[in-house]
C-alpha cells in the first residue's frame, strides 16, 4: 500500500469520525446511535486484529497492509473522539 493512499484513508476517516462526533454532540438520541456505531466498529476492529490472517486473505491484501489500515482507523477514531470532546 502506498503512503499516499494510506494518508487518504486516514484523512477520510478523520473527516467521517469528526462529523459523527459533531452530530453526537448535537442531540442525545444521535449520541446513543453513534455510541452504538462506535462500539460495533471497535468490536470489529478488535476482531480484525485477532483474525488478521483470515481477514487479509478474505480482503485479498497483505497482513501488513491490513495492519496499516487498522492503525490508520485507530488514529482517525482518536481524532474524532477529540472533536467530540472539544465540541
Amino acid at each position: 500500500m502506498r503512503a499516499a493512499s494510506l494518508a487518504n484513508y486516514f484523512i477520510a476517516g478523520c473527516a467521517a469520525s469528526s462529523l459523527l462526533g459533531w452530530i453526537a454532540s448535537l442531540h442525545p438520541m444521535s449520541f446513543r446511535a453513534i455510541a452504538f456505531l462506535a462500539a460495533a466498529s471497535f468490536i470489529l476492529w478488535g476482531l480484525c486484529w485477532l483474525l488478521d490472517f483470515s481477514v487479509s486473505s478474505w480482503l485479498k491484501i497483505s497482513v501488513q497492509n491490513l495492519q496499516a489500515l487498522l492503525l490508520a482507523s485507530l488514529a482517525a477514531a482518536i481524532v474524532g473522539a477529540g472533536v467530540y470532546l472539544c465540541s
